[in-house]
Parts: C-alpha cells; structure tokens; sequence
C-alpha cells in the first residue's frame, strides 16, 4: 500500500493522519509520521514514527497503528 492509498484508508476510519519530510533536520531521520483518533473519545491516541526514508516511516507506522487495532492491508 503506498502512502496515498494508506492515508485514505485512514481518512475513510476517522483517523487523522499525515505524512511530512522536515529538510530542516539537516538528513536526521527527516521523515515524520503522525496519526491520531478523534480527540473527544475517551480511548483516544496518537501514534508518532520518525525515519530516514518515507520507506521505513510507514513500515514502523503501520506497526504502531497495529497497535491500535488498525491492521492496514498489504
């Protein structure tokens, strides 16, 4: 699943998501990705990965949000 396809998977189950490149991290894990559920339910959350490649920020992301009991697909 690429990033587009991942995000709409998200946005299509209320979950808030983004996908950023901060050059100004000097090449320092300049991937961020960040997601979280609706802030007004009691069991909400937030998942945050950082990485060196757009690549393994959504590979880390998609465990995190696994956590969550969201298991995107392949």
């Amino acid at each position: 699943m690429d990033a587009t396809a991942m995000l709409e998977w998200l946005l299509e189950r209320n979950v808030s998501a983004l996908l950023r490149v901060d050059a100004g991290r000097d090449g320092i894990r300049p991937w961020t990705f960040h997601a979280s559920s609706e802030p007004q339910h009691d069991d909400s959350w937030s998942v945050r990965t950082d990485a060196d490649s757009a690549e393994e920020c959504l590979h880390r992301a998609r465990k995190a949000l696994k956590q969550h009991g969201l298991d995107l697909p392949e």
